[in-house]
């Protein structure tokens, strides 16, 4: 499964944002985790803000399974489920 990063500005993080990735990465080594862009192939993308605000622009991102916007860690393993139930598929 191909599954697209793409982070917030960082104007105001409340946690490590890039260690979402690294999660991800380690949680599902059979994957390819890569920087999300518009246009790109991807089968998901997570879209990781460090606040609430959920400002990044999405625009053009979309993933062929979908996208989540995660705005806290405590709502990895809801994404990490998700993921692993699509490559079950």
């Amino acid at each position: 499964m191909r599954i697209g990063i793409k982070y917030c500005g960082g104007c105001n993080p409340r946690y490590d944002r890039t260690n979402i990735a690294q999660r991800l990465r380690e949680d599902l080594p059979e994957s390819e985790i890569m920087s999300a862009a518009p246009g790109l192939n991807m089968d998901y993308v997570v879209v990781v803000c460090g606040c609430k605000s959920a400002c990044a622009l999405v625009d053009g991102l979309a993933g062929r399974y979908g996208r989540t916007i995660l705005t806290e860690p405590d709502a990895y393993d809801g994404l990490l489920n998700t993921l692993k139930q699509l490559q079950r598929r």
